[in-house]
């Protein structure tokens, strides 16, 4: 009897692992890319502080109003149509975003004397590792596959988290592993990290996929769906007009929770538009905040800081408010996850975390290659085959079942259950033949 019951626990760790190892082993060098350069991106804003000091920083005591900050910019570019005026917080200069053709464009102005401190393009010097790290320089599908890499990384997380777990013995020694050497050292680094870095990871992760294709968009549905995300009652401030136009497709620095709520829409009368005097003389947001100029007669101004807020550009009149405050659950954890992805939760802190999780996800990468290469096993058609049809099926199911949450992952489930098929026939056929 205990013989059977330590074979069925055998079956269902094999099980298992063949999942873990085959995610593992073609996602692999994807996870290295997005930890180097997520790790290198953390530290975008003082890169870029540094690479622009002279134009970004200002220190005032007293500042001009932003209508006077603003004739400033249009004196040196008449031509210009603004898009966005960032107000700074202490010791920052004012930043006025432009477009220039078609290229967008940021001028900084000092707040208290009103003077164009410099221009540069919106650009950053890292925005090359922004786009490596959402799309491995391919586009939509290069999207879908960091996506994939992703979803498959939590799946990593939760199968590994089983394999490593200590049967009949105190959980605790997962955290302090049993160093010994060789292969033994490098398998119980690999669990102990990855452990470690898992609640972090998971944070990371599934916030980033609040950024995706597949996965994202699924998000917004279901926080619209659900009234978790921006609730209804945020645009409670009277009739308007229907709008087809999203927040994130007219403004900047948007949070996740209302980038899919609909614009409001100013009213054209025989009022001429309030000035930005106004507008800032009614924002009650904390400093830095992004307003958005209105596009059009029936556009809106949107002054932000995990708030949004929109206001008839003729009346002033707020036809939508909506701060971290109204979002529902959901809402409120994808934004504190995104807070945390980026480095921006609690500060310089936050990015070393964020450095060290990265690292770890690294090292465990790393120390899986080394745990293969020591195994005595030489080819993936060499590697003990679990025999328990019923468990091979549960365990099927019940990773397909956590890929209905991962869309893209789901799909690929389908794709793995026929490549470790073939496998199998492989296998079979070598032995048949000898």
């Amino acid at each position: 009897m205990q013989g059977e019951r330590l074979n069925k626990r055998n079956a269902w760790y094999q099980a298992i692992w063949r999942w873990h190892f085959y995610a593992g082993l073609i996602f692999a060098p994807i996870f290295i890319i997005l930890a180097v350069t997520g790790s290198i991106y953390l530290f975008e804003p003082q890169v870029t502080k540094m690479q622009y000091k002279d134009m970004m920083t200002a220190s005032f005591t007293e500042e001009q109003p932003i209508e006077a900050q603003k004739e400033s910019f249009m004196k040196e570019h008449p031509d210009a149509i603004i898009t966005s005026i960032r107000l700074p917080d202490e010791g920052e200069s004012t930043r006025i975003g432009w477009m220039n053709e078609d290229e967008m464009m940021y001028t900084y102005i000092h707040p208290e004397t009103a003077e164009v401190l410099g221009t540069r393009t919106a650009e950053s010097s890292m925005d090359l590792l922004v786009v490596i790290h959402g799309t491995l320089l391919g586009g939509q599908i290069g999207n879908w596959i960091v996506e994939l890499a992703a979803s498959w990384a939590i799946i990593l997380l939760i199968t590994g988290t089983f394999l490593f777990w200590p049967r009949g013995k105190n959980p605790v020694r997962m955290l302090m592993p049993k160093l010994g050497k060789g292969r033994q050292w490098w398998k119980q680094m690999h669990g102990s990290v990855a452990l470690w870095s898992s609640l972090g990871l998971v944070i990371i992760i599934s916030s980033g996929l609040a950024w995706s294709s597949v996965s994202g968009a699924m998000l917004q549905w279901v926080s619209s769906s659900t009234n978790t995300g921006a609730p209804m009652y945020a645009y409670a401030f009277g009739a308007k007009p229907e709008s087809t136009v999203t927040t994130k497709e007219v403004a900047e620095d948007v949070p996740w929770a209302t980038q899919a709520d609909l614009v409001p829409t100013s009213s054209p009368s025989t009022l001429l538009p309030i000035d930005l005097n106004q507008v800032v003389n009614k924002s009650t947001i904390d400093r830095p905040y992004t307003i958005s100029l209105p596009e059009g007669e029936t556009g809106v101004y949107h002054p932000f800081k995990e708030s949004t807020v929109n206001l008839d550009q003729y009346s002033g009149e707020t036809l939508s408010s909506v701060t971290y405050a109204d979002y529902g659950i959901l809402g409120k954890l994808i934004t504190v996850g995104i807070a945390f992805h980026e480095g921006h939760l609690f500060g310089l802190l936050n990015q070393l975390v964020g450095v060290a999780l990265c690292l770890g996800l690294i090292f465990v990468v790393i120390s899986s290659f080394m745990m293969w290469r020591k195994r005595k096993v030489g080819s993936i058609e060499q590697m003990k085959r679990f025999e328990d049809e019923r468990i091979k099926r549960i365990v099927g199911i019940l990773i397909l079942l956590l890929g209905v949450t991962l869309p893209l992952a789901g799909i690929s489930i389908l794709v793995v259950l026929l490549f470790d098929w073939l496998i199998g026939r492989r296998k079979l056929k070598a032995e048949v033949a000898a």
